[in-house]
């Protein structure tokens, strides 16, 4: 298995992104490479998967803080009163500045976001719902509440772009209206929303320097899950951690 599709490397840190094992047989549920439970749930599968990710990023799985994303705008702030491994429930976004701690979001069409400052990191899922919702303006708040002042950065993981992510006119007129520009056409010439062009947007006008070229569309590349091109998709993960020595080393 090679799950980590992509790395970036950042001033004193780096992170990284999963994707799909391609050399694997389809599985009808989930899907090689899956990193989050899943019905039917493969406990083996994803724990094999977890441990090939955890290997190549240098931490350990079970010390982990995944998001239970529910497709709102609330940020946690891990810190010392939180045990290495807790879940975090009703989340779509992270922070922490204390060495050691990883941490974790999940997607399958859905913007993931890794977020540096010195002396802290973050991440946030960003779908269409937290999006306009403030996701992004309330984990950058959090960030730089977190870390104090500094220069903020952010790298964006695959999701869904807006050649792909087909909506119904009314909802792309309605999102249009809360968060101008988050319009697009797909591929095909029909009204859809470009989340990743939002966020970076977002990000940028925050103050936070968005590095890297787009990442690649979910629903077009099949090295990533999509839950909107397979219904039983899993998930692919994007991970920081901050190391012991108070450096950022995702």
């Amino acid at each position: 298995m090679t799950l980590v599709q992509r790395s970036v490397r950042l001033s004193g840190g780096r992170g990284c992104f999963t994707g799909r094992d391609l050399q694997a047989p389809p599985v009808p549920i989930g899907g090689e490479g899956n990193l989050a439970h899943r019905r039917p749930h493969r406990p083996s599968d994803l724990a094999a998967a977890r441990r090939e990710v955890a290997a190549a990023t240098g931490t350990d799985a079970t010390t982990w803080h995944l998001l239970q994303q529910v497709h709102g705008s609330d940020v946690a702030v891990v810190d010392t009163a939180v045990p290495p491994g807790k879940e975090l429930r009703g989340v779509d976004a992270a922070v922490t500045a204390v060495p050691g701690r990883v941490l974790g979001v999940q997607a399958a069409d859905c913007v993931p976001v890794l977020l540096f400052a010195p002396g802290a990191v973050g991440v946030a899922h960003a779908g269409r719902a937290g999006v306009l919702g403030g996701v992004i303006p309330a984990v950058v708040e959090a960030l730089q509440a977190v870390a104090g002042t500094g220069p903020l950065q952010a790298v964006l993981g695959p999701a869904i772009g807006g050649c792909c992510y087909e909506v119904p006119p009314a909802l792309h007129d309605a999102a249009c209206e809360v968060l101008p520009g988050i319009g697009a056409r797909t591929a095909w010439g029909t009204h859809s929303l470009d989340l990743p062009v939002a966020v970076r947007r977002q990000l940028t006008d925050l103050g936070v320097d968005v590095l890297g070229p787009p990442a690649p569309c979910t629903y077009d590349d099949e090295a990533y899950f999509s839950h909107r091109r397979d219904p039983g998709s899993g998930r692919q993960l994007g991970l920081v951690v901050r190391d012991a020595h108070g450096e950022v080393v995702a």
